[in-house]
């Protein structure tokens, strides 16, 4: 069943019951001329009201946001139950007053009959009923006009219990039992609307629910890539719940690395507060944030700066001052002296950033922009001969798909070579170089080499 249609039909049961109510407790009560059934009877004629005012902000409610109200329409329900809270309030002011009149000797007749006790009895059961279906259905679809309607005929069936007590002492000859059983019908109702004044004026004014940022908070911080929620805001309307975070998080993160972080911390608040619109907003932060990092960030901070690789660092033992060298890419048009200022600024920007730092190398390359070129294999003799000198170390098990790579900015050679499965990332890296080096001692005219490393095929099985 859609959610729509059964929170409306919830709400109209309560209008049903509220007529009802309303007819035969105030039929009664004109004729028993019992002020706490008459009591009742008002206070089941502006439950009425609350049920009709209830009825008509549940299908409000449910109407989808627009131009002019992007957070939806949920705010009537608290509208609603307000409304509810000052009628409660208006109804405990007469009955309070009548009350009072009585007690201090207006003269009153009371005929209490059968028909006195049977009004009240139907009277439980049926608030009784709509209270638990009205409960339920505010749970389940987290409507407050609901709840505020559950609340009114959970005061019902309190009151309507102290009415029967009144009408016993009416029996038993001590009819000023009426008037305080009138008095304290106003009492329960008069708590019931300031409980429900408090919350919906909270609601109204954005105050967050009890406990859900501490929630919130602690299980967003659990996440590892988040630092620390800095700022935290809910606001409720309706059934649903608006969140705006903002997380911190590391300087370095990409955008779609970001972009996944953000769904994670979306998931996270909606399994503590389901059916929530969550909106993150991500602060860079250099918590934890290694030397190699905190260069790759600064750098960033240049547009005329494309690249910094090989980025090495050591703390001196005796200074206990950081070493950092660098490789630094830039345009290719740029003057020497323009491409060193940017340098200059790079390395001034990197102290400031990190105290500890002490001398810094910084390697200026240029960018190479993509030209035409060529792709073709070693002649036949030249390719025996790099197999023969390669493949005498026996770390290596095969050497191939060798090419060479012409363009505007030098000849390259690529290859491939295998070697043992287990061998370590910091020994293969050194096989690479060797590699690299014996290629470039055999062919003095190449730029540059590239050599990829893949471990050997595993034997197959006897």
């Amino acid at each position: 069943m859609e959610t729509k249609p059964q929170k409306i039909r919830i709400a109209f049961y309560s209008v049903l019951v509220g007529i009802t109510l309303t007819v035969i407790k105030l039929v009664v009560g004109l004729l028993t001329g019992s002020l706490g059934i008459l009591s009742e009877a008002l206070h089941s004629l502006l439950d009425l009201v609350a049920a009709l005012i209830t009825f008509v902000s549940v299908r409000i409610s449910e109407k989808p946001p627009d131009a002019e109200h992007p957070y939806g329409h949920g705010k009537i329900e608290n509208l609603s139950a307000l409304a509810e809270a000052l009628l409660l309030l208006g109804t405990c002011v007469w009955i309070v007053y009548e009350a009072v009149l009585r007690l201090t000797g207006k003269p009153v007749h009371l005929d209490v009959t059968a028909w006195a006790y049977a009004v009240m009895g139907v009277s439980l059961v049926l608030d009784v009923l709509i209270s638990r279906i009205l409960s339920r259905g505010a749970k389940q679809y987290a409507s407050q006009a609901l709840e505020a309607d559950a609340l009114h005929y959970s005061s019902d069936i309190l009151s309507s219990a102290v009415v029967i007590v009144g009408l016993i002492g009416v029996n038993l000859g001590i009819e000023s039992l009426d008037s305080i059983a009138a008095l304290c019908v106003a009492v329960l109702v008069a708590v019931a609307s300031l409980r429900l004044s408090k919350r919906a004026i909270g609601e109204l004014l954005d105050r967050a629910p009890s406990g859900l940022s501490e929630k919130i908070t602690a299980r967003v911080e659990a996440v590892p890539e988040v630092r620390k929620v800095e700022k935290l805001r809910v606001r409720q309307s309706g059934a649903s719940a608006y969140i705006d975070l903002t997380v911190s998080a590391r300087r370095l993160l990409s955008l779609r690395k970001s972009h996944e972080l953000a769904d994670r911390i979306e998931a996270e608040v909606r399994a503590v507060s389901p059916g929530s619109e969550v909106m993150v907003h991500f602060h860079p932060s250099s918590e934890d944030e290694t030397l190699i990092e905190t260069v790759n960030v600064v750098a960033e901070n240049y547009p005329e700066i494309h690249e910094v690789h090989n980025i090495q660092c050591y703390r001196e033992e005796k200074t206990g001052k950081c070493f950092v060298s660098l490789h630094v890419k830039l345009a290719l048009d740029l003057t020497l002296d323009k491409a060193h200022r940017m340098v200059d600024l790079l390395e001034e920007e990197l102290r400031r950033e990190i105290p500890e730092l002490g001398e810094i190398q910084t390697h200026i390359e240029t960018l190479e922009f993509l030209s035409s070129g060529s792709k073709e294999e070693l002649g036949p003799d030249q390719l025996q001969s790099l197999r023969s000198r390669i493949l005498k170390d026996r770390r290596i098990g095969d050497i191939h798909d060798v090419f060479v790579h012409r363009s505007a900015s030098g000849t390259l050679i690529s290859c491939h070579i295998t070697t043992d499965r287990d061998l370590s990332l910091a020994d293969a890296h050194q096989l690479t170089v060797q590699v690299e080096m014996k290629i470039k001692a055999m062919f003095k005219w190449v730029a540059d080499v590239v050599v990829h490393t893949e471990p050997a095929d595993p034997p197959s099985a006897p």
